[in-house]
């Protein structure tokens, strides 16, 4: 069977999957060829009502190939973290709410990375991981290349309450602070879309 395909371009999801969506929000494309792919970003432009695009192809992961062809993919690693109070971590970076995120290292583990990642950026530790929450994937420009960000997600549990962190400034980061769930319409409204659906499937499970 084959899978279905999420990228955040320009913080639009754009879908790549065989079957046809009950989304009448969505601009559905049928069998898009690689000039569709490169027009993607101006097609979000010029639909800004628009929840997302959905790619409807025979052959998806194909699809999803000739697309990733086009970036320069870029590894990255974070955590869902939650404390024993059932309160989540979160950060203000660069003016927007974020979750603590970074780049892999060259033959390091996703999931140290993860770890390292949330300890650096908020100096939260005593970290343990409960489960994989899957992968994100978005992109941008740097100097002008295009680039693709592929995230790893894992849930994680603070052995401690609200413990006070320790933004990491190099980062851009101004803020670390333990939020409850669901989250505050304050946050919603500054934070990616990309990073509140992850939050939304993270806290609709049960830590075991």
């Amino acid at each position: 069977m084959a899978r279905m395909y999420e990228v955040y371009i320009m913080n639009r999801p754009v879908f790549f999957q065989e079957n046809t969506p009950n989304d009448a929000r969505s601009l559905i494309l049928r069998e898009p060829d690689k000039s569709t792919l490169d027009a993607l970003p101006n097609l979000i432009r010029q639909h800004q009502d628009l929840e997302g695009i959905v790619l409807l192809s025979s052959d998806p992961d194909a699809l999803w190939m000739n697309f990733c062809y086009g970036y320069r993919e870029i590894l990255a690693a974070g955590c869902v973290v939650r404390n024993r109070e059932g309160t989540y971590l979160w950060i203000e970076r660069n003016g927007k709410w974020d979750l603590p995120k970074g780049k892999v290292e060259p033959e390091e583990k996703i999931e140290d990375a993860a770890v390292r990642e949330v300890e650096e950026e908020t100096g939260i530790g005593q970290l343990s991981l409960v489960r994989d929450l899957g992968k994100t994937h978005h992109t941008y420009e740097e100097n002008g290349v295009p680039m693709l960000k592929t995230t790893f997600w894992f849930l994680a549990e603070h052995a401690g309450g609200n413990t006070t962190g320790a933004p990491q400034a190099i980062e851009g980061i101004t803020g670390v602070h333990w939020l409850p769930s669901p989250t505050p319409e304050a946050v919603r409204t500054e934070a990616y879309p990309s990073i509140l659906a992850l939050m939304d499937r993270a806290t609709a499970t049960t830590f075991e």
